[in-house]
């Protein structure tokens, strides 16, 4: 890197300041550009996060602890009736959205029964300061059932979200099929407002028959009353399903029954305040709209100081050894007569 600078900065300590700032400043800017050649060498320096892929707990884990920091809601149909709440059993006074959940700070494993054309949904309280892997396997029914390999879809889902899910369960059958079609093929923006979506819109994994990933909050999930001051935290929803749902690349329904396989991972995790990300984004913004005008104060500002030295020249500081001599005044040029007087 090579830095043009007047040749009368000389060896003042302020310009070599300004020197060096500015080395900094372009070197900052420029720091970008070493993630393409890390990439062309073979080296990435922000690796992508996977999920653990073990999926084994310490101490062999533990047990759900229902109804204090998980919920097992199942959603199923006989017929035209639907039935939703605990176990599937219908129940008038059954409100999953004022059960009060203990937030979920320890990993846990459990196996249940999912029903042809039915979801099941684990409600969970997810907070800040942990990271929390799942891991899914489906399994064959082998008492007389299909022993092939099931397929279902699995979904990770707001508690607003896990409300339309529920409308889309129980009016699939009442709603045309022109409409939902037309739901299908409608831009995400109108599907989103419509019907419900996973969350961050990226937690979906569809015609899967296993599938490990893995989630951290960086703020609590909650929404606020308009009209009042009360908060409510959202939980979340882990959902199986297996039947044709809204969205147009689910498994559909796979015709028999399964059980599945859930393992809960919940590991402390450290994160950066979210302030973090607005004044790194903010002041690397700043700093190369700064640059261009601080690298040219630098360079016309150079050699415009008086420069102050403690240091002459040998010559100057050194008397004379030579001796004087006297140098007689000049004389003056004799002046001549005119011609005519000579």
């Amino acid at each position: 890197m090579c830095v043009l600078l007047p040749a009368d900065a000389g060896g003042d300590p302020r310009m070599a300041n300004g020197q060096r700032s500015t080395v900094w400043v372009i070197a900052l800017i420029l720091l970008p550009l070493l993630t393409i050649i890390t990439q062309e060498i073979g080296l990435d320096p922000a690796p992508v996060v996977e999920a653990a892929t073990n999926c084994t707990l310490k101490d062999g884990g533990s047990t759900p602890a229902w109804g204090t920091t998980i919920e097992k809601e199942v959603l199923i149909s006989e017929g035209d009736e639907y039935y939703y709440g605990d176990e599937g059993g219908w129940d008038e006074d059954y409100e999953y959205w004022n059960t009060g959940l203990s937030r979920l700070e320890e990993g846990f494993h459990t196996s249940f029964f999912l029903a042809n054309d039915s979801a099941v949904s684990l409600r969970m309280n997810l907070t800040t300061g942990w990271k929390y892997t799942f891991c899914i396997d489906f399994q064959p029914e082998y008492e007389g059932g299909n022993q092939a390999t099931p397929i279902a879809d699995v979904y990770l889902l707001k508690e607003m979200d896990r409300g339309r899910y529920q409308w889309d369960y129980t009016t699939r059958n009442n709603l045309g099929d022109g409409f939902r079609d037309g739901i299908e093929d409608s831009p995400p923006w109108m599907q989103n407002a419509i019907f419900w979506h996973p969350f961050r819109d990226v937690h979906s994994y569809e015609k899967v028959d296993e599938v490990k990933f893995a989630v951290s909050l960086d703020h609590e999930e909650r929404s606020q009353d308009p009209w009042s001051d009360s908060v409510h935290w959202q939980t979340m929803y882990l959902m199986i399903d297996s039947w044709d749902n809204i969205r147009q690349y689910d498994a559909g329904v796979p015709n028999r029954n399964f059980t599945v396989d859930l393992v809960v991972m919940v590991e402390e995790r450290f994160a950066l305040p979210n302030w973090t990300v607005t004044m790194v984004c903010c002041g690397a913004l700043l700093g190369i709209l700064a640059a261009p005008f601080l690298v040219h104060h630098r360079y016309m500002k150079a050699g415009l100081d008086p420069m102050v030295s403690d240091t002459q020249m040998d010559h100057l500081k050194t008397e004379g050894v030579a001796p004087v001599v006297a140098i007689a005044p000049a004389q003056p040029e004799p002046v001549l007569p005119p011609p005519d007087q000579i």
